[in-house]
């Protein structure tokens, strides 16, 4: 398990950066480069989001690099397509699910089921790793989720809420 607040206690400043470059699927190159694909991202864009000085951002990564399993891990990462924002346009629904628990084990494949089982198809379906505060669970479907399903998906004692983004 990747523990970041260990690595970096003491060092709040680079704990957010660092979970930031992880949640946005940023690489960091062995030169202290951030990639998002196969295009650099200026230390400065990311200081500037996160409003903090570019200084951090690099010493961020040099702790990173400095750090053989963070290194490992931070110079694999990838970014995907989401179709969460392009859903209604393609004529698919989408929604996104607030656990009660995160970390609960079985609500991807509930869930998936409840869809499966309905004939609908599930196009993509993302969670953010529990270790986040407020993961969530997205799901892109073939078309819009009748009410009936989307009851029954709240009804899973993991499920807290469901927000229709379409």
């Amino acid at each position: 398990m990747l523990d970041l607040e260990v690595f970096f206690t003491r060092r709040k400043g680079q704990l957010r950066v660092a979970k930031f470059i992880l949640r946005n699927g940023l690489r960091v190159s062995p030169d202290g480069g951030l990639y998002f694909k196969d295009i650099e991202v200026p230390h400065t864009s990311i200081a500037r989001v996160l409003d903090v000085d570019r200084r951090l951002i690099s010493a961020t990564i040099d702790s990173i690099l400095s750090d053989e399993r963070l290194r490992g891990i931070y110079t694999k990462l990838d970014s995907m397509v989401l179709l969460r924002d392009v859903a209604s346009e393609l004529g698919f629904g989408a929604i996104e699910v607030i656990p009660t628990d995160a970390a609960s084990r079985g609500i991807v494949a509930d869930i998936a089921g409840i869809i499966a089982d309905s004939g609908i198809i599930v196009r993509q379906l993302t969670t953010d790793d529990p270790m986040f505060k407020n993961a969530k669970m997205l799901v892109v479907t073939e078309k819009p989720l009748p009410r009936e399903l989307i009851d029954r998906i709240l009804e899973l004692p993991e499920v807290e809420k469901v927000v229709v983004l379409n």
